[in-house]
């Protein structure tokens, strides 16, 4: 596990992984003081000491799944825990079973594809990817266009504080303050914020794969979008 992936692409993104690392006890207090002191994610060059409490941290996180920080790693079996496949338990191991599939002689036949090593996710090599989105961001509110952006709250590898810095760094006015949205029998489904052109919201509980870990409150979320509304103050 590393410290800095954000999807975003701005220095705010590895402060965000940073603190979200610190923030949810996965790094000491003495690498994340090393971090703040050393390290200058606006610069691509390191020092040797930002280097050794990155290295560290990483050392201190172990072995999880970035993806979601707390979901079980897949052990190769199958199904865990859920044995009637239920979208309520996402399996860790789905990946496993796509891959396989697709990757099987007869699957690749019947498809009418060429032999090959399929894989769900692979490193591209992008040569042309600017150093951030928020110009984009921006050109897209300046043209009227609706943006929403959500994270889900237990996402190491795009962390909800990521996202929030990132969304700061824009300084834009406040129209609906934060607030918790709700879906059935009064749970919260995550939290709310409307800026000037923008709308921030997160899926609580929700890994990366936000409609796999929590479908019920993804719908929510995607049906409020869909109707040009925010998602509900209560149930």
């Amino acid at each position: 596990m590393e410290i800095g992936n954000g999807v975003l692409n701005d220095p705010t993104d590895e402060w965000g992984a940073v603190d979200f690392y610190w923030s949810h006890a996965l790094i000491s207090d003495e690498s994340y003081k090393g971090i703040h002191t050393y390290c200058d994610f606006t610069s691509e060059n390191s020092t040797e000491q930002c280097d050794k409490f990155l290295s560290q941290s990483s050392d201190e996180i172990g072995d999880i799944f970035g993806y979601n920080i707390y979901a079980p790693f897949c052990n190769g079996t199958g199904t865990q825990g859920n044995p009637s496949g239920s979208v309520n338990e996402f399996d860790p191991c789905s990946r496993d079973y796509v891959d396989t599939y697709l990757n099987s002689p007869q699957v690749q036949t019947a498809l009418h594809v060429n032999p090959t090593k399929w894989s769900s996710c692979s490193a591209i090599g992008w040569t042309d990817s600017p150093p951030t989105v928020l110009p984009l961001i921006k050109d897209l509110m300046a043209n009227g266009i609706r943006v929403w952006i959500y994270s889900g709250d237990i996402d190491g590898v795009v962390p909800v504080t990521s996202t929030r810095y990132s969304i700061s760094s824009l300084n834009l006015p406040i129209k609906t303050p934060w607030y918790p949205w709700y879906l059935n029998a009064n749970e919260v489904g995550g939290y709310v914020e409307g800026y000037e052109g923008l709308t921030f919201v997160t899926v609580r509980g929700a890994g990366h794969f936000v409609p796999s870990y929590q479908p019920k409150r993804a719908l929510v979320m995607i049906a409020s979008f869909l109707q040009g509304i925010l998602p509900p103050s209560e149930s």
